[in-house]
């Protein structure tokens, strides 16, 4: 993709993604395509089961579609492998979700880091806390 501002930086073109259970499909996404140019806001809205979950997925490479295009900043996403698609949401992409979505097992600290290891950070030292005067 060129600079070009009327590039859109998030592409979907006829994007279809069916889940199978046993005998049924469901068809949840039937020929999506969307274009979200620089420093556009976009809400997607619908019915509960409506497919907008699976199209964020999708968006973002957690699953994979059956046919159609999703193209983001110019990278391809049906073109990377698992390790890619993992690299290039920690290092170009951000979610902002509903609920909290931390690893229960992990503190806080703990789940802030993962996304920055991934990335490639180097890990550093645990922090040293200080007792504060309150306490002590």
């Amino acid at each position: 993709m060129s600079n070009d501002s009327a590039t859109p930086v998030v592409q979907a073109r006829d994007v279809h993604k069916t889940y199978g259970f046993g005998e049924v499909e469901v068809h949840v996404l039937r020929g999506v395509s969307l274009d979200v140019q620089r420093g556009d806001l976009v809400a997607i809205m619908g019915p509960s089961g409506g497919g907008k979950t699976t199209l964020l997925n999708c968006l973002s490479g957690l699953d994979d579609i059956d046919s159609g295009l999703i193209n983001i900043g110019g990278s391809v996403l049906s073109k990377m492998n698992d390790t890619e698609k993992t690299r290039f949401r920690a290092t170009r992409m951000g979610y902002i979700f509903q609920s909290f979505n931390l690893l229960p097992a992990l503190t806080a600290l703990e789940n802030v880091e993962i996304p920055l290891l991934v990335s490639g950070f180097p890990k550093r030292r645990p922090i040293r806390r200080r007792r504060s005067a309150v306490a002590r």
